[in-house]
């Protein structure tokens, strides 16, 4: 018998594309399976399409690197192989922050131009299919395609393992022919600017390198426009209510510099804003700040946010005034080595919640390091102790850290 452990729903879209995804997992073991359904009657054939497109796309790439997750059908949906390891995303941010940018650029490259290898056998022409989904876009006819194509084909959607990737998600796959450089500027476009890294990789110039003109660029931006309407249909979603129904909202980094050092102090009453202080780093050559922060009374726990992006941080001073040695702390996300931290992800936090009795002052002194700053040696080390971890499920990606963290 197989039980269901969790449960998602996707309808903030049309009847037509809202779907269900269960991991169910047999009982008296650790076997698991992913089901999908359709929500509503409409959906059914959306569903359905899922094992038909696992079987062209497998066809695809049969004799590649590149596999796709076992589908296969039943009564009510299709059912696929539950399946863990790291993304390729993951692992290419595993390069950004132990080699650097260059090394980064030159291993995405590389997946981008094998991506483009697998998909030919067809020409671009456009067709009713493709400007119901797509819109009447001007593109070049006679391009390279594939027979069936999966535009999500984003680096998360890809696991690597042993030197295999397995794609996941195909749910948005189609078998008619789609410009392969509409994919390729679609993972471009996921991995940089909508992951706010495009301005440490613009001068890369990925969608030039791969071939995708300006005229191509504004087609597809035309066309994934079309494509978001399409999946949406007559449904509007939530987010699209926000502007009727708020005055607006108050984004934080409008209102001071966003790689401010911020301290959180819990007297009892959480972690709030009206209860915090901002110190401004130095800048140059690195991020550099040394304070000694006045601790109120009746002081519970810190918080501090050594501003607010991914980074690797070394710590120099880090106690109370009445304590010699380092002060314990955990964190919410990431991994320490000595006197190293690895935050693998936005708004990195460290909390501290043993405070000494009569403690009136709290010093810290740190340097901040963007990727590619960091020495290579204190980088390589963190970031495979933080993957050793994730691994061992002492964390899980985009989770919490589980264990308090005490450096020595």
């Amino acid at each position: 018998m197989k039980t269901i452990i969790y449960s998602k729903y996707s309808n903030e879209r049309s009847r037509a594309f809202s779907i269900r995804t269960d991991i169910l997992e047999l009982e008296c073991s650790n076997i698991r399976c992913v089901r999908k359904t359709a929500v509503y009657p409409e959906g059914k054939e959306h569903i359905q399409a899922l094992y038909r497109h696992y079987q062209a796309l497998s066809a695809l790439t049969d004799g590649t690197k590149l596999s796709w997750n076992r589908c296969i059908p039943v009564t009510d949906g299709v059912e696929l192989e539950y399946i863990e390891g790291v993304s390729l995303e993951e692992q290419l941010l595993f390069t950004l922050h132990t080699q650097g940018t260059d090394a980064c650029a030159k291993e995405f490259l590389d997946c981008l131009r094998f991506l483009r290898s697998l998909h030919t056998g067809a020409q671009f022409a456009p067709c009713e299919e493709f400007r119901l989904v797509f819109g009447d876009v001007s593109l070049p006819v006679g391009t390279d395609c594939a027979p069936c194509t999966d535009i999500d084909l984003l680096c998360e959607n890809i696991l690597v393992s042993d030197g295999r990737w397995i794609a996941i998600d195909y749910e948005w796959s189609f078998d008619f022919p789609i410009p392969v450089n509409f994919l390729l500027y679609r993972i471009i476009l996921h991995f940089t600017d909508n992951a706010n890294r495009g301005e440490e990789f613009r001068h890369f110039d990925f969608m030039g390198q791969m071939g995708i003109t300006e005229e191509e660029k504004n087609a597809f931006a035309a066309m994934e426009a079309h494509f978001q309407q399409y999946i949406l249909q007559n449904h509007v979603p939530i987010r699209n209510l926000y502007p009727e129904i708020s005055e607006g909202c108050y984004i934080p980094e409008d209102h001071f510099a966003s790689e401010d050092l911020q301290v959180y102090f819990d007297c009892g009453d959480g972690f709030r804003e009206e209860n915090s202080m901002l110190y401004r780093m130095r800048e140059e050559p690195l991020r550099h700040l040394r304070q000694e922060i006045p601790l109120p009374d009746g002081l519970k726990a810190l918080r501090i946010d050594p501003g607010c992006h991914a980074s690797m941080v070394h710590l120099s001073e880090f106690h109370f005034d009445s304590q010699a040695e380092q002060a314990a702390f955990c964190l919410r996300e990431g991994t320490v080595n000595d006197d190293w931290i690895y935050f693998s992800e936005e708004d990195p936090n460290i909390f501290v919640t043993e405070i000494p009795q009569g403690a009136k002052h709290f010093l810290i002194e740190f340097e901040s390091y963007q990727p590619g700053q960091a020495p290579v040696e204190a980088a390589s080390q963190l970031v495979k102790k933080y993957q050793a971890l994730k691994n061992s499920r002492l964390i899980r990606w985009k989770d919490t850290v589980t264990s308090v963290l005490k450096p020595s």
